[in-house]
């Protein structure tokens, strides 16, 4: 029962964690972001004078807000100017591959308008990346047409793409061409690719990743992994349990083979020493109360029922009276053998006294005495009797409780006498049956 209860309470607990966590992560409890600002990476303006370049840029940065102001000049192969962030300062990264989105507030002025701004997340792998060569670093790259005042744009990374020709050029293999984000070293924001010359100025407002503490799929894996635990735990516990339980029932079984052999022997011992009733076969009552007795202790010694079935042959006078005394003797005769046919090798039969006769069951209960009781009142009603008469009988069901025998007797006789009151031909318990 303590086990059961425990088993109860843990899948209840388990039942609220997980409606708590999966309602926790819906509503946003798993949510984190990371904020980039001037105070916790490097901010710099990088324009094409590497290349050969003559654009001229000036960037100026505060907690805020970073501007850079570039005027690009059409000399390089490719002009451009951008707002270079280095997250850290070696060449390992930080890992974003946790978060799911980035959050850029950029406002893009442009001689020429719905010109395109590039965002470059670089990350480095030492497959293909190397500290001597930036370049080297992956270019998981984005471009869109920002707008002034469109205030935060929320961009899934998944929407990143690596540039084809860095691929191409560093011979990156097919299982690194993908998108990746777990060392990214840097944060580039630049113009886009065909720019033309001018003025261009990158106001970046905010720049922010948003991701979760923990993953949807990650958080039910967890969930899932609990569950399993709990039922191999479950299991574990129900079989050491279960095995108790076999090795307890396999104590009582033998317990109760010994004491029906018991029984059967004291059985025995009754057949072969004490008298039986001359006419009918069944034991003589001045004989048996040293075994009832004896009975009786053991059935309370090893907490078994014990039950007591009293019985009367209906009319039985009128039967003598009727047919004569031989007759009425061979009713008695053949009510006692269908009597002895039904009952089991430990049931003693005793003739009481004239037409009454007690049947002591050990090992039943009051219900299984009745069970028994009505059936042989079936039997005895529907037997083909001598002259084809009708013979029925009566019977009165007790169990033993903590009296001795002969108040048991009693209270059978007493259920017997009610059944008698009662149109005779039933069975009656000294309590419902």
């Amino acid at each position: 029962m303590v086990a059961a209860r425990m088993h109860r309470l843990s899948i209840l607990f388990l039942i609220i964690i997980s409606i708590s966590a999966m309602t926790w992560h819906y509503l946003g409890g798993a949510d984190r972001k990371f904020v980039i600002s001037p105070e916790t990476a490097k901010y710099s303006a990088i324009d094409d004078k590497s290349q050969g370049g003559a654009s001229l840029t000036h960037i100026s940065i505060t907690p805020q807000q970073t501007i850079l102001t570039c005027n690009i000049v059409n000399q390089a192969k490719w002009p451009f100017c951008e707002i270079s962030i280095d997250l850290v300062a070696d060449e390992v990264g930080i890992d974003l591959s946790r978060f799911h989105s980035i959050g850029i507030d950029v406002d893009y002025l442009t001689p020429v308008e719905n010109e395109r701004l590039r965002v470059y997340l670089r990350n480095y792998d030492p497959s293909y990346s190397s500290p001597d060569d930036p370049v080297s670093h992956k270019f998981n790259a984005i471009e869109f047409t920002p707008r002034v005042s469109d205030g935060l744009q929320v961009i899934p990374l998944r929407a990143f793409q690596v540039l084809s020709w860095w691929i191409a050029d560093y011979s990156v293999p097919i299982e690194k061409s993908g998108p990746q984000f777990n060392h990214v070293t840097s944060i580039e924001i630049a113009t886009g690719s065909y720019v033309q010359e001018g003025t261009y100025t990158i106001q970046l407002n905010q720049l922010v990743f948003y991701g979760k503490w923990i993953s949807e799929a990650n958080l039910m894996k967890l969930l899932l992994a609990s569950w399993v635990v709990f039922a191999i735990v479950y299991l574990v516990s129900e079989q050491f349990q279960l095995r108790s339980v076999l090795n307890e029932i396999r104590e009582k079984s033998l317990r109760l083979r010994q004491a029906n052999r018991h029984l059967y022997k004291q059985a025995q011992e009754v057949e072969a020493l004490a008298y039986t009733d001359a006419l009918t076969g069944a034991k003589n009552r001045n004989v048996i109360e040293r075994y009832l007795a004896e009975l009786v202790e053991h059935a309370k010694t090893n907490v078994q029922p014990f039950s007591v079935i009293y019985m009367d042959i209906d009319h039985f006078k009128s039967i003598n009276d009727n047919y004569g005394h031989e007759t009425g003797d061979e009713v008695l005769r053949c009510f006692v053998a269908l009597i002895n046919q039904r009952i089991r090798q430990t049931d003693v039969l005793v003739r009481w006294g004239g037409e009454e006769f007690i049947l002591f069951c050990p090992a039943t209960t009051r219900e299984g005495a009745a069970g028994l009781a009505e059936l042989l009142r079936d039997i005895v009603a529907n037997y083909q009797w001598p002259s084809s008469m009708t013979v029925t009988a009566s019977f009165g069901v007790a169990e033993l409780e903590n009296e001795d025998i002969g108040s048991v007797i009693k209270l059978a006789d007493k259920a017997l006498y009610l059944a008698k009151q009662s149109g005779r031909n039933c069975v009656v318990c000294e309590e419902v049956c």
